[in-house]
C-alpha cells in the first residue's frame, strides 16, 4: 500500500507565537500497538487534527501517515467522500482499512482504550447493509414513531405532539379518550376527517373538482385560465 501523503498536501503553516509545540513521539508511551489510526484533515482543519493526534497520543495510541494505518478516522465526510480522497491518494484498496466516523475516536478517547467498532461508526455500512443503524434506530424509536402519528392529524404541530407525548399518550385512540383535552377547531376536524384526508385524491377526482372550479371562475371570467398544479400537474 503507497504511503498516505498529506503532508505534501498541505503548505507548512509557521509556527504563531503563543502556541504549543507539537509533542515529542518518543514522549508517548504505544500501550495499543495493534491499532493504527490515521485522522483525515478534509473538512476538519490542519488546527484541530493536530490536536486530536496529540490527544491520542497521549492516551497511547499510535497515530501514523503510513502503510502500518489500519482505521481511517474522518469527519462530517461521507463514505463516497472518503473514497474519492483514498483514491485520489492512489489507494484502492480500502477493504484493508476500517472508515470509521470521528463519533468512534471520540469513544475511544473517553474510554482511554480502543473500543469496538459498532455499526454506527462506520461510513461503509450503508453500501454494505444498504441500510444505516442510524436511521433505523429514529424510525424505530417510540418517540418518532409517536409525533409521526399525532402529525398526520390535520391542525396538530410538533408542540402538541409534543405535549401529548409528555401527557403518556402514544396512541390516537389514547388522545381522543381523554376528555379533559382542549382541542382547537382545526385539530377536531382533523380528527373528524382523518380519513378522508390521510387518504390520497384520485386522478379522476381532481380531474372532477378541476372541471367544477373551471365553470365557476369562467362565469366570471371567461378568459381565465385554471391549472391543477402539485403533483398532478407534474
Amino acid at each position: 500500500m503507497d504511503k498516505i501523503r498529506t503532508p505534501s498536501l498541505f503548505p507548512q503553516r509557521k509556527k504563531q507565537k503563543g502556541m504549543h509545540p507539537p509533542i515529542s513521539l518518543s514522549s508517548c508511551e504505544v500501550k495499543f500497538n495493534e491499532l493504527v489510526i490515521f485522522i483525515m484533515e478534509r473538512k476538519m482543519g490542519a488546527t484541530r487534527r493536530t490536536f486530536l493526534m496529540e490527544l491520542a497520543r497521549r492516551k497511547g495510541f499510535r497515530v501514523e501517515n503510513d502503510d502500518s494505518v489500519t482505521h481511517i478516522v474522518a469527519e462530517n465526510n461521507s463514505c463516497a467522500e472518503v473514497l474519492e480522497w483514498l483514491r485520489g491518494h492512489k489507494m484502492r484498496d480500502s477493504s484493508r482499512f476500517e472508515l470509521l466516523d470521528i463519533s468512534w475516536f471520540t469513544a475511544c478517547m473517553e474510554a482511554g482504550k480502543p473500543v469496538d467498532s459498532e455499526k454506527k461508526h462506520r461510513l461503509m455500512e450503508i453500501i454494505e447493509e444498504g441500510e444505516s443503524s442510524r436511521a433505523k434506530d429514529v424510525l424505530t424509536d417510540e418517540r418518532y414513531q409517536s409525533f409521526k402519528l399525532f402529525i398526520s392529524v390535520f391542525g396538530v404541530g410538533l408542540k402538541t405532539s409534543e405535549k401529548w407525548y409528555r401527557m403518556g399518550f402514544r396512541t390516537l385512540e389514547e388522545v381522543k379518550a381523554d376528555k379533559t383535552l382542549k382541542l382547537s377547531r382545526m385539530q377536531k376536524a382533523g380528527f373528524l376527517y382523518y380519513e378522508d384526508l390521510l387518504s390520497r385524491v384520485s386522478k379522476a377526482e381532481a380531474d372532477a373538482v378541476s372541471l367544477i372550479v373551471k365553470n365557476a371562475v369562467r362565469t366570471f371570467l371567461p378568459n381565465a385560465l385554471v391549472t391543477i398544479t402539485g403533483g398532478f400537474r407534474r
